[in-house]
This record gives structure tokens, sequence and C-alpha cells, in this order.
């Protein structure tokens, strides 16, 4: 019996907290999203996709041996995110944006003492943004290779419009039923 080794490279995943705990719920919530001012670009890929491909992989000799990259259709900024939770929600964000050279200072400030190195590492993301890289890669070769189509792979747009539309379906629900069960004297 013949095992397959498959190594995998991938972008961040959709289902992080940060893309809703961190954007779409302050924005319903009419909190503040925090963002930055980093042109770094993340390409987010669905867990279920990953797992799809990872499973067809598994079962294809023909990536023996080969560097597979799971990347998302499009690689977005924090801001570009922002303005699509925005407009999926139909209300405008109130946006806190701390520059970049802010959170470096802060991460360096820290590393000092042995009691904020914590903080220092938490901020360790910093560092990545500042890169200005592209969090991506071109999925053409790996779809090619797993006999997958693009089209069956979920992007963000996607995946947020589904939370969007479930949540604020829900939100008008539960609204609707505690008004019907407002008892006036």
């Amino acid at each position: 019996m013949q095992v397959n080794v498959i190594f995998n490279r991938k972008d961040d995943f959709l289902e992080e907290p940060g893309l809703i705990g961190q954007y779409a719920v302050p924005i319903l919530e009419e909190k503040s999203v925090w963002g930055t001012d980093a042109p770094t670009r993340i390409a987010y890929m669905d867990t279920q996709d990953i797992a799809r491909l990872t499973f067809i992989a598994l079962r294809n000799e023909k990536v023996n041996g080969k560097l597979l990259t799971f990347a998302g259709p499009r690689a977005w900024t924090t801001q570009e995110v922002i303005a699509l939770c925005e407009r999926l929600a139909g209300q405008d964000a109130n946006v806190t944006t701390v520059p970049v050279t802010v959170l470096r200072f802060t991460r360096q400030l820290t590393r000092f003492f042995e009691w904020t190195n914590d903080v220092a590492d938490r901020l360790a993301f910093s560092e990545v943004l500042t890169s200005d890289t592209v969090f991506s890669a071109p999925m053409t070769e790996t779809y090619d290779l797993l006999g997958v189509d693009a089209k069956d792979i979920v992007s963000l747009e996607k995946y947020l419009q589904d939370y969007f539309t479930n949540i604020l379906k829900k939100l008008k629900d539960i609204k609707a039923q505690s008004k019907q069960t407002d008892i006036i004297f």
C-alpha cells in the first residue's frame, strides 16, 4: 500500500473569529471596528474547502510529494473586508484605524519587560502587516491537479453574504417576535 505525501500551505480561514467577531458583529451592533492602515492582503479560504481539497489530494497519486498551496479566490485588505461588511450589513461602520507603526512601536516597547512579553508576542502580527505582502497564491495548478472547479470554492463575499443574510433574517424575526409579545395595560 502506497501512502501519498502531501505538503499543504494555506492562507487564513474564513471561519476565523476575526472576520465575524472583529468586523461583522461590531458593525451590526454599531460598535467600533478596529482596523489597520496596512496594505497587506490575505486570501481567506473556507475550512470545508480545505478539508475537501485535502481529501481529494490524499486519494490522488499525482499529488504525491507535491507542495500544494490553498488560498481563497481573492486577497483582501482589512479596509476592503470592512467595506464589504458595511455593504452587506447595509450600514456604515464606526472604524477606528490603528496605524501599523503604532502597533510595531508598542510591540518593541513591550519586549523590554518580562511581564509584558505576552503582549509583545500577541503583537507579532504587526511585523507581517508591515511587510506589504500579499498572502495569496494562484490556485489554477492546484485546481487542475485535483480536478476541482474554481467556482466550487467559497469566496469571502459568499461566506459573508450567507452570514449577513442569515443573521439579519434572525434579527428581523426576533424583533418581530418581541413586538408581538409586548403587552400594554
